[in-house]
């Protein structure tokens, strides 16, 4: 798992921590995609090695998806108006559980 990976010679290996930490955290909400573990796929001598995060399943895809499917490429009123809610629903509760 990732606790017990080493990235040698990564500049970016606190915020990766730092990111796994979070979703270890907070995948339990609901607006989160469930976190299950992390790994680090060794490569051969000069190619670099790769993490892989193990997350939930999301079948609809992303919000990019979601424009890309809809007619002229853009999300109606309502649409971006309810992933705008449940976005700041999520920072809410992230804030009110940091500082509690």
């Amino acid at each position: 798992m990732a606790d017990d990976c080493r990235f040698p010679g990564s500049d970016e290996e606190e915020e990766i921590k730092a990111e796994i930490n979070m979703l270890k955290k907070y995948s339990h909400h609901r607006n989160i995609a469930t976190y299950y573990g992390a790994f680090v796929k060794k490569n051969p001598p000069g190619v670099d090695d790769q993490l892989w995060l193990v997350m939930e399943f999301c079948g609809a895809g992303s919000i990019t998806d979601l424009i890309k499917n809809t007619k002229g490429n853009t999300l109606k009123e309502e649409w971006i108006a309810y992933v705008c809610r449940e976005i700041l629903r999520v920072r809410t509760d992230i804030t009110t559980n940091v500082t509690a």
